[in-house]
């Protein structure tokens, strides 16, 4: 393994958070970011779906440093309890099934790409 793919998996992790950190930050008067965190994970979701597939080192530095680091399932994970906690299990459960059904309807998309 070449010392850049480590490096290369750094830089998009950077980018990645950095871009999660400002999407979600759009969303602070939207029910704390629950929105938000639902945009960066299914846009994950459909990028993931478009390098499914790929190979080379990009491909293995921009999913994993890149999406993984703009994706967010313990974020979610934690919304989901929260909503339970504080308003309803309806609305909890509704915003799993909308994350659940619109990331993989997203990362199908990108893989019929």
């Amino acid at each position: 393994m070449s010392v850049l793919l480590p490096v290369g998996v750094l830089i998009a992790g950077m980018i990645g958070t950095l871009l999660r950190v400002v999407i979600t930050g759009l969303d602070t008067h939207f029910n704390r970011q629950i929105y938000g965190t639902l945009a960066v994970n299914v846009a994950g979701s459909f990028l993931l779906g478009v390098l499914t597939g790929s190979d080379g080192d990009l491909a293995l530095v921009t999913a994993i440093g890149g999406l993984g680091a703009l994706t967010t399932f313990s974020t979610f994970i934690s919304q989901v309890e929260r909503l339970a906690r504080t308003e309803t299990v309806e609305k909890a459960a509704a915003y799993v099934l909308a994350s659940v059904i619109l990331g993989v309807t997203a990362a199908l998309f990108g893989l019929a790409l």
